[in-house]
């Protein structure tokens, strides 16, 4: 850095000479967000790829599962307090403690405007920005909250999908099929069977790979009874939590999604970042996020969609 004073010349030494006082100033420090995950670990929240970006500019705080005491503190040491899920933490925090005029960023997701009340309990007054990832879910909120948009700001962000960390080169097997979710029943896993019912009789070689968690004992006890009914046995396998996400999607040449509803489909956004060929039930919204001729309303038409698959395609 240069303070505008010139350097002298020491002729004995035959050189120049700084003032000692040109020290380089100290860089600036970079702003502080606070981000509250009480779901998820960092290495599984859906700030992980959004934290890495930050990081550029931001001083990043990651807090799971959070609590009252580290929103006190980040409230006195941060600049932005961000609240992933408008849950409990979110709602105590913007209701009953003082952030002390700090920026407050909330994002809401599909299963809080649906499944539960604390949309209604957060103070939005405290709240700078809400933040969604798809306009079907604020028309949902606003079903619930007709006057949200005159108590805070509303911004419409997608996901953000690290496609460099998935895409890779391998070859994709098509009768290979990925289904990404917590076996439950918003979930709809019963229907993949029913698809690979009529998969299999097309083909006995496609084989459905199921990555999530069974913690729905109804459904669980279900799709035992249906596999051995239909004779898929043979066809189904099952992972439960996979860490290493993108190495599992290394080979697989389609995604079958069966939701009932997402408000994104961030299994979706990251399969198809690996190279599968994404196969979507039409939830409502669904067209708006991914492309029409990806999309299935009948089991017809996902085993069309499945088989005319070719690799690359996705």
């Amino acid at each position: 850095m240069h303070t505008g004073r010139k350097p002298s010349i020491n002729p004995a030494a035959d050189r120049v000479v700084f003032p000692v006082n040109l020290d380089p100033s100290p860089m600036p420090a970079k702003p502080r967000i606070a981000i509250f995950d009480p779901i998820n670990p960092r290495e599984r929240s859906f700030m992980r790829p959004l934290a890495a970006h930050l990081e550029d500019a931001w001083q990043v705080d990651f807090h799971h599962p959070g609590a009252v005491d580290e929103v006190a503190r980040a409230a006195r040491d941060c600049d932005v307090l961000w609240f992933e899920w408008c849950g409990p933490l979110a709602a105590h925090a913007t209701s009953h403690m003082d952030l002390l005029g700090k920026k407050v960023i909330v994002r809401l997701h599909s299963f809080e405007a649906i499944d539960t009340n604390y949309p209604k309990e957060v103070f939005w007054g405290n709240v700078d920005h809400l933040v969604l990832v798809s306009h079907d879910v604020l028309e949902i909120l606003r079903g619930r909250l007709p006057d949200i948009a005159r108590q805070t700001a509303i911004r419409i962000i997608p996901n953000a999908i690290d496609c460099a960390r998935f895409a890779n080169a391998s070859p994709k097997r098509m009768t290979e099929i990925a289904w990404v979710g917590r076996l439950e029943m918003k979930k709809n896993p019963a229907l993949f069977l029913q698809i690979l019912s009529r998969l299999k009789a097309r083909d006995p070689s496609f084989r459905l790979h199921v990555a999530g968690d069974p913690i729905d004992l109804r459904m669980s006890r279900y799709l035992k009874h249906m596999m051995q009914r239909l004779g898929l046995g043979g066809n189904v396998i099952y992972y439960g939590h996979v860490d290493d996400m993108p190495a599992w999607f290394r080979d697989k040449g389609v995604l079958l999604s069966t939701t009932l509803y997402e408000s994104f489909g961030l299994n979706i956004g990251e399969a198809m970042a690996a190279g599968a060929f994404p196969v979507i039930h039409d939830f409502p919204g669904a067209d708006e996020l991914w492309p029409r001729e990806c999309l299935f309303s009948t089991v017809d038409e996902a085993v069309e969609l499945i088989c005319g698959a070719r690799p690359g395609d996705g």
